[in-house]
């Protein structure tokens, strides 16, 4: 670990940095609130050892300043020649984990150091596995794309993108023609295979970056399209089509084609008049996607405002 040791006592700053060195770790170190602050800001410490009794700014005093600048949590322990429960006190109420009295015995500091390391580690797993379960909350489990919670971030934060560059934004909402006789004659697992080709021909088909595809509920995809015009977004919609089709998944229960295809309606952010929030750009989307398959589905279509 790297422990910031902050003592205004030189020969106590070598003291303490010689057993955090004996012990494995390595030592930084700062004679007051400037040099800990900056060693902060440009080191990742681990552990701060902190004395109390300093001029200028002591050790209550700059444990909140710690705390205040950098919330993400690093165990701070006092250390102190004053052994008093008012100290202590008020120690943990200013931020810190901990409190050593000086003079510093080796034995005690080393095992305080690997008790905070276990408590950091613990804490470092903690935090890798609550990043992995925010990440799992936005995948769709059957497809592994996006799921509607997840669309709602990448769309939000487009939506941002978009009205700061004064770009184009489009989406595509997607329909599986024909789904429900599908499922009810093939099959639920037959019905999910399908949604996952359907899913991964659109993930192949989509060679942007910065393109994003989600599973909005049942059979209903969506893309979208950052700074794309409405041609663009056209141009797309129909390569998804076809994409999709040169797959030729067998459908036979379809009105419209002997394998599976979809409906496609197409929204765009600047092509009518200018959008309260990316909730009215679906609405646009799901009023095309209706007037494709008013059209006879396998098709797409682009939102017009008087239709």
């Amino acid at each position: 670990m790297n422990i910031l040791v902050v003592d205004d006592n030189k020969f106590i700053r070598e003291v303490v940095s010689a057993m955090i060195i004996d012990s494995g770790h390595v030592a930084v170190t700062a004679n007051g609130h400037e040099q800990a602050m900056a060693a902060l800001k440009k080191e990742s410490i681990d552990l701060v050892l902190m004395d109390i009794e300093m001029p200028e700014v002591d050790g209550f005093a700059l444990t909140k300043m710690m705390r205040k600048e950098y919330p993400q949590w690093f165990p701070i322990i006092f250390l102190s020649s004053n052994d008093s429960e008012d100290y202590l006190t008020k120690g943990i109420d200013a931020g810190a984990d901990d409190y050593l009295t000086k003079p510093i015995k080796q034995v005690i500091l080393s095992a305080k150091i690997r008790a905070m390391e276990r408590i950091a580690k613990m804490k470092g797993a903690l935090e890798r596995a609550n990043k992995q379960l925010e990440i799992l909350s936005s995948i769709d489990p059957l497809t592994h794309i996006l799921n509607r919670r997840g669309l709602e971030e990448v769309l939000a934060s487009a939506w941002q993108n978009n009205e700061r560059q004064q770009g184009e934004l489009s989406i595509l909402m997607i329909d599986i023609d024909f789904f429900k006789p599908y499922n009810d004659n093939y099959g639920h697992p037959q019905g999910d295979k399908c949604l996952v080709q359907v899913a991964d021909t659109f993930n192949e088909t989509l060679n942007r970056s910065t393109d994003s595809l989600a599973r909005y509920g049942g059979e209903e995809f969506m893309v979208v399209l950052p700074f794309t015009p409405v041609d663009g977004a056209r141009f797309k919609a129909k390569e998804l089509s076809l994409a999709l089709r040169s797959k030729k998944i067998k459908h036979q229960y379809s009105s419209v084609f002997p394998y599976v295809t979809v409906s496609i309606g197409i929204a765009t952010s600047t092509a009518t008049d200018h959008l309260a929030n990316a909730d009215e750009l679906i609405k646009q989307a799901d009023i095309a996607l209706y007037q494709a398959k008013e059209q006879g589905r396998n098709c797409c279509q682009v939102f017009q405002k008087d239709a």
